[in-house]
């Protein structure tokens, strides 16, 4: 069966808003075979399945390089239900291309069709994210979000989706997935009754989890910086605004959000009233690749190559970032150090996870035959040198890894 033949683009009415969240509901009838479920969607999306998340984080790319997802569901012998929720960012980033807001998923067990995205598919605007909200942490990052737990239980009613006319070119993600390894070590450095700093350790690159409890309904604002300023998270910098809120319900609450990656070391947790801090920490996402071995008898040669590695490995997310904490963005000559190290660095040079960067840096197109600043890229900036490098960049790749078949690939875009 070709991916997506019986599914459709659907989105929660024909217009489309800017930073908007989408819930898309759906019961999925007993199997005894195990089910896979593909999806793709503009922005990111989050699925859980009988309450319990699955996976999260769209590869990001371009309508004509559009990635999907496989995920695995397992069998089960009675009806579950799947949950989607979709962020549409819709403004244009340095790491994000504006696009037609919409999702398309299907669920298959074998060849049996279980579920797939459809006209008839439920779906609502989200009670708990604030849609329109468009507070904006960087030029690169885009937006941050609101999320209110006070309306987890809504009854806000669903409709029927709308069909979106969206044409996409299909390919599976490139890359393996990214694993969730709960390994900070928080520490509490700061505690007031309504202000708490939380030092993690060391840098972080994942998502953040909170675990509160409160006396009334009020607004929690997180910060999240590498440093600490004064005793303080630098929250706003120029324009920037290192921050998310969470609305407090009454009560004990935990609270995960899965499509906003934060890099990090220090959180800092305001709050209008005081509140009791069980726990605030940041969920590592690590890409799983392994490490050559190494012989450095020196521990503080071993201690600065250890370090480097590490930062190697937590500019490693769905692409080559060149900063986890206010970018997150792929650039030809940061990815062309991170490449160079990471061919000595891990095992088969990282070289499944090197050419999907090239093929994501190929896919760009810009009129004035130049590459884009970052990829995928929604703004007209360029550094006209980078296209240049991107030449040395592919041809190390050739020297290193010996993949022909993957530059005659690329070799179109390095004439064009």
């Amino acid at each position: 069966m070709k991916t997506f033949e019986n599914s459709e683009w659907i989105w929660l009415s024909d217009r489309s808003i800017d930073d908007e969240y989408g819930e898309f509901f759906v019961t999925l009838p007993p199997s005894t075979e195990p089910a896979t479920c593909r999806i793709s969607c503009d922005g990111d999306y989050t699925l859980f399945l009988d309450g319990e998340y699955v996976s999260s984080n769209q590869y990001g790319d371009f309508e004509h390089y559009k990635i999907y997802d496989e995920l695995d569901l397992g069998a089960s012998e009675r009806e579950r239900k799947m949950i989607i929720h979709v962020w549409h960012h819709g403004r244009d980033t340095q790491r994000y291309r504006r696009a037609k807001a919409g999702v398309i998923f299907e669920v298959l067990a074998g060849e049996n069709l279980l579920a797939s995205s459809r006209r008839e598919t439920q779906c609502r605007r989200s009670p708990v994210y604030r849609s329109g909200y468009e507070k904006e942490i960087t030029s690169q990052l885009g937006f941050s979000f609101l999320y209110d737990a006070t309306k987890e239980n809504s009854d806000a009613p669903c409709h029927a989706a709308s069909v979106i006319d969206k044409v996409c070119d299909f390919y599976p993600r490139p890359i393996k997935r990214h694993l969730l390894v709960n390994d900070a070590t928080p520490t509490v450095i700061l505690r007031e009754p309504q202000r708490v700093i939380v030092d993690l350790g060391r840098e972080i690159v994942g998502l953040c989890t909170l675990h509160l409890s409160s006396d009334c309904e009020q607004t929690v604002t997180v910060s999240f910086g590498e440093h600490l300023v004064g005793g303080a998270v630098p929250r706003k910098i120029s324009y920037r605004d290192f921050s998310f809120e969470y609305i407090a319900r009454v009560g004990e609450q935990k609270y995960t959000n899965y499509m906003l990656r934060l890099g990090c070391r220090y959180l800092e947790i305001t709050s209008e009233a005081p509140i009791t801090l069980h726990n605030a920490t940041v969920i590592s996402q690590t890409y799983p690749v392994a490490e050559r071995a190494v012989c450095i008898q020196d521990e503080l040669d071993r201690r600065i190559y250890d370090a480097c590695v590490e930062t190697l490995r937590r500019c490693m997310m769905e692409h080559y970032v060149d900063c986890p904490w206010r970018e997150q963005c792929l650039y030809v000559f940061d990815s062309r150090n991170q490449m160079l190290c990471g061919y000595y660095a891990f095992k088969d040079g990282n070289r499944e996870y090197v050419r999907a960067n090239h093929k994501l840096i190929a896919a760009d197109r810009r009129s004035d035959r130049l590459l884009s600043i970052c990829y995928p890229c929604g703004v007209e900036l360029a550094i006209p040198s980078f296209s240049l490098y991107w030449f040395r960049s592919v041809r190390e790749y050739l020297e290193q890894t010996g993949d022909v078949a993957t530059v005659r690939e690329l070799y179109p875009k390095l004439i064009s």
